[in-house]
């Protein structure tokens, strides 16, 4: 089939086959350093921030395996060489190669796409992710390899994308949220709405994964996420949902969750979840009906989520515990008050404990979120939240550097005041260096903070003790692994 596609100046033949195939891919090399790469979350991986699975990339695969065949390669967990994958993509010849991105990762994905099309420059790419979401043209220009690229949500503007690509005459500039190459010039078409309805999506097709190779640190059994939900109304200065996903919060439907939670449990055998969206907590009677879902099913899953510390109470944990919830991940951020106002949090330290008391109370652990570096961030406060993160008593914490992510109102200010030290993207990595030196911290006492963090709440001889009474034998040398991972920090 020889498609002709046009731009609104330009016009190009696409040769596709009647049957399209799809190559999706995580692109991670044999001896690279993995990331992951799902939605906001886009970090190194290591020995606590687990190998998650690619989940946006398996929806679009439901969505692709509609006009063709389908294959999805996961280099996190099938590792191959550069000459290994290009020999794999010869054999399957796809007519469009799906690269997942993301910022920190941005040099190696977009290096294998350049390999990729200078060895296969029939194959159309097409790149998603929130790296162009957020920079649009001014990432795109520098990727002129690249067919397509998301700029938005991605899963419509594929859609989208395909039936165009499979009917035949193909206008680019009427497909939302799409950029591409027009004439040698980068048009971003206009934004495409959210989806209103999460429902309308397909599951996740995880047979395309090897579902059996994403397992949990703590317990080394295989798990997944279902995403039960996207957006946020709040107002963080730091947070990227909301280019993304938007403000108003957008759920999947109760029986939509649980038949998926089904599936994955009977025909992957997977019985540990996690629930990803920003707020679980912040509907509770969406909350009740779920969980009283999962009690009547009889699935018997252990799950964990996150929440903000102000949208939780006593009733919807016990809820969640019963239902299965093990740990529920909090948004703590920092043990001050006035950098939690400055960054626009919209919560109080008194919030913060009563949150993790009362998760203690019904028998939940914790994970608390914390970030260092946000605006009036001083040596004083820094060491306050360390002093504060110890004694709430927490299970578990994270600690990151304040990004100054583009389309952010900490991003703005960053450049406004001069604070960003780079414009390397691929160090715009909220799990790796301080990129910001404001006029109260430089950018490697940041950093030094941040680690100093990590070794004073796990390394405290009581806390050690505590996790040591709570594991098993074999899950010592994972737990040695995790303790090495934080001294070379």
């Amino acid at each position: 089939m020889i498609l002709k596609v046009t731009g609104r100046s330009n016009s190009k033949l696409f040769r596709l086959q009647d049957c399209m195939k799809t190559y999706l891919l995580n692109p991670t090399l044999q001896g690279k350093t993995q990331f992951i790469r799902e939605g906001r979350c886009m970090q190194k991986a290591s020995s606590w921030a687990t190998i998650w699975p690619p989940l946006t990339l398996a929806v679009l695969g439901a969505l692709a395996r509609e006009y063709g065949d389908v294959k999805l390669l996961d280099g996190n967990v099938e590792s191959m060489s550069l000459e290994e994958l290009l020999a794999d993509l010869a054999v399957f010849s796809p007519d469009l190669l799906v690269i997942n991105t993301g910022f920190p990762s941005i040099d190696n994905d977009m290096d294998v796409a350049r390999r990729i099309k200078e060895r296969m420059p029939a194959v159309k790419i097409f790149a998603t992710g929130l790296f162009f979401t957020l920079l649009e043209e001014k990432a795109l220009v520098h990727y002129p390899f690249l067919d397509f690229a998301a700029i938005g949500e991605p899963e419509d503007t594929f859609r989208e994308l395909l039936v165009s690509l499979k009917s035949g005459c193909v206008d680019l500039s009427t497909i939302r949220g799409l950029g591409f190459f027009c004439n040698g010039d980068v048009q971003i078409n206009v934004p495409r709405p959210l989806i209103k309805n999460l429902d309308s999506l397909p599951y996740p097709a995880r047979d395309l994964l090897k579902n059996d190779r994403y397992r949990l640190p703590h317990n080394n059994k295989a798990f997944t996420l279902i995403n039960s939900a996207r957006g946020c109304p709040y107002h963080c200065i730091y947070c990227i949902v909301e280019p993304y996903y938007g403000k108003k919060i957008r759920r999947h439907s109760v029986s939509y969750l649980v038949e998926e939670v089904r599936e994955c449990k009977n025909r992957y055998g997977i019985t540990e979840f996690l629930f990803w969206e920003e707020i679980f907590g912040f509907d509770k009677r969406f909350v009740a009906e779920l969980c009283d879902a999962l009690i009547e099913s009889g699935l018997d899953i252990h799950w964990a989520a996150t929440s903000r510390v102000d949208t939780i109470d006593e009733a919807t944990l016990r809820k969640m515990k019963a239902a299965g919830c093990y740990l529920l991940g909090l948004g703590i951020e920092s043990g001050c008050q006035e950098l939690l106002d400055a960054a626009k949090k919209n919560q109080t330290v008194e919030q913060i404990v009563r949150a993790v008391e009362m998760c203690k109370k019904v028998g939940l652990q914790t994970m608390g979120h914390f970030i260092f570096g946000l605006p009036g961030e001083t040596a004083a406060t820094a060491e306050k939240t360390i002093a504060f993160m110890k004694e709430l008593g927490l299970d578990f914490m994270q600690a990151y550097c304040a990004v100054p992510y583009p389309k952010t109102e900490f991003g703005a200010m960053a450049r406004e005041h001069g604070w960003v030290t780079t414009d390397t993207w691929s160090q715009f990595d909220f799990g790796g260096r301080s990129i910001v030196t404001t006029d109260s911290m430089s950018a490697d006492e940041v950093t030094r903070y941040r680690q100093m963090a990590y070794r004073n709440f796990y390394f405290r001889p009581l806390y050690i003790l505590n996790t040591l009474k709570k594991i098993s034998f074999s899950q010592i040398s994972r737990l040695r692994g995790f303790w090495g991972w934080i001294r070379n920090r």
